[in-house]
Order: C-alpha cells, then sequence, then structure tokens
C-alpha cells in the first residue's frame, strides 16, 4: 500500500469556517496528513500541520511585481489565486512530496483521498468543471504543477504581455468575466488532455466532485444552490436527467454566499457526538 498522501490547504488569514472544512477532512483522513499553508493569524487548529506561507513566497513575490489586474474580483482576492501555485509548487519542491491533493479552503471533503487517488494515478494533474477549476486537485508528481506554474511566469512576465492579456480580457467580457488562474488552469488543460485529467462526470460509483455548489451541473436545485440532502452523513443530490440520487464526494462553497453554509453542512456530515466537541 502506498504512503498517506498529504491534504493542502493554503489560505491567508483567519475565516470562521476553516475549523469546518480543514476538520472534516481530516475527521474523513486520519492516516493523511492536514497541512495548512498560512501565516500567523491561522495558525490556531491544533488537527492541522501549520507552515507559514513567507517560507514559499520567493518567486510568488516576484510574480506580484509582474501581475497585471484584469478580473472584476478584487486586486488581493485574485493576486492570490495566482500565487498560490507557486507556494504550492515550492512547498512540496522543499518538503520531497511527490503527491498529495490540493483542497481549496471552502471545499468540504467527504472521501478517502488515498483511496480516490489510486482511481487518478495516470494524470499528473486532476482539474474539474471540464479543467477550469482546481478546488481538488490530485497532484502525481511535480510536472504538471511546475508546467502551470511555467505557464502563468512566461504570461505574466513577457514583453508583450499587457496586449496579450488585453486581448484575452476582452474576450473573457463577453461572458461578464475576467482573467482568473481558471484561464491557464484551462489553457494547461486543453494544451495537456494525456497528462492533466478531468474529474468532472458521474463517476461509476454513481458519485461526484463538485464544482460549485451554486452551479446546478445537472442536479435538483433550491434556492440556487444544489438541493443537496444527507444520508449517513455523506450529502446526495438528485441527478435531474437520470432521477438517480447522486453521492457527492466534495461541497464547493465558493463566493460570499456560500461560507455561512459551511458550519451548518458539517453539522450534518459528522455523527452526533463530534457536533457537540466543535460547538
Amino acid at each position: 500500500m502506498s504512503k498517506p498522501i498529504p491534504i493542502v490547504f493554503i489560505h491567508i488569514g483567519y475565516s470562521p469556517y476553516l475549523p469546518y472544512t480543514l476538520g472534516l477532512a481530516k475527521l474523513r483522513n486520519m492516516e493523511s496528513q492536514c497541512i495548512l499553508i498560512g501565516d500567523k493569524n491561522n495558525n490556531k487548529l491544533p488537527f492541522v500541520t501549520h507552515t507559514d506561507m513567507g517560507h514559499y513566497g520567493r518567486q510568488a513575490s516576484e510574480f506580484q511585481k509582474c501581475y497585471h489586474h484584469l478580473s472584476p474580483n478584487g486586486y488581493p482576492y485574485e493576486l492570490f489565486c495566482f500565487i498560490r501555485w507557486f507556494l504550492l509548487r515550492d512547498f512540496m519542491r522543499t518538503h520531497s512530496f511527490d503527491a498529495a491533493l490540493h483542497v481549496d479552503s471552502d471545499v468540504m471533503l467527504y472521501v478517502d483521498v488515498n483511496k480516490e487517488r489510486e482511481l487518478w494515478t495516470d494524470w499528473e494533474l486532476t482539474l474539474v468543471n471540464e479543467g477550469q477549476c482546481a478546488g481538488n486537485m490530485f497532484i502525481n508528481g511535480l510536472k504538471g504543477l511546475e508546467d502551470l506554474c511555467d505557464l502563468l511566469w512566461t504570461t505574466y512576465t513577457a514583453p508583450d504581455r499587457i496586449e496579450k492579456l488585453t486581448a484575452i480580457y476582452e474576450d473573457r467580457r463577453k461572458h461578464k468575466t475576467g482573467i482568473s488562474d481558471m484561464v491557464f488552469l484551462q489553457r494547461l488543460y486543453d494544451a495537456n488532455r494525456h497528462r492533466v485529467g478531468d474529474m468532472t462526470g458521474i463517476q461509476p460509483d454513481d458519485s461526484y466532485w463538485d464544482a460549485n455548489v451554486h452551479m446546478d451541473e445537472g442536479f435538483e436545485m433550491q434556492d440556487q444552490r444544489k438541493r443537496i440532502r444527507f444520508e449517513n452523513y455523506f450529502p446526495f443530490c438528485r441527478h435531474m436527467a437520470s432521477g438517480k440520487e447522486i453521492r457527492f464526494k466534495s461541497l464547493h462553497f465558493q463566493g460570499g454566499r456560500g461560507k455561512p453554509h459551511i458550519e451548518p453542512t458539517f453539522r450534518l456530515s459528522v455523527p452526533p457526538a463530534l457536533n457537540k466537541q466543535a460547538a
């Protein structure tokens, strides 16, 4: 049996939902390290291996100097979405990790990541939402992650970067959005489908990796979110086309409107005794 892989979160500051997203990941994966690449403000969770992102920030800091902001999202938020990949790459290099699962800090995780990883070992990286989202990303070896960082670096340091980025932005504006790291995740995926896998779609065991609870993705909706019900502390949602109740491997509470639902969802995701401990 292969060595348990770490589950890695990256987050600036302390958010009240962190104990619930990171706590659930740990409860579902007691053999794996739950690692938070963070700062002094979020070094307060006893079940997490905390490491200061400042130790891995050399190229991230250099990228910040050349970053050109073209997004409706706030500058600090969007910049961090880019530099986290340099932080993750340099963290894994420093500690000689050759495999991990990266999870966004607003994702509830419901799987044994080591069993799940066995399904994706043929891919250097895995994404969801048809190659656009890294909310749940298996990393097998560093080549895929290094290629993503190289793509970001060469794009934003090129002499003609302003012209090229502006052209991308104008195209994205047609869809009422701007330039995020998802643009480059998609480009990496499109150019390397033999190396970068996509976990979108109902799996053979009738399970699903959520891209965003606010996206229907073919599932029943209620109050602009997937209509999730719980059975034995696992989330299910009805797939409209097939009529099947599909078990979700993750729930991604992306955006400000999603965060208030994290704690209540945690309460439904664990037995009553653990609810009392988390109170």
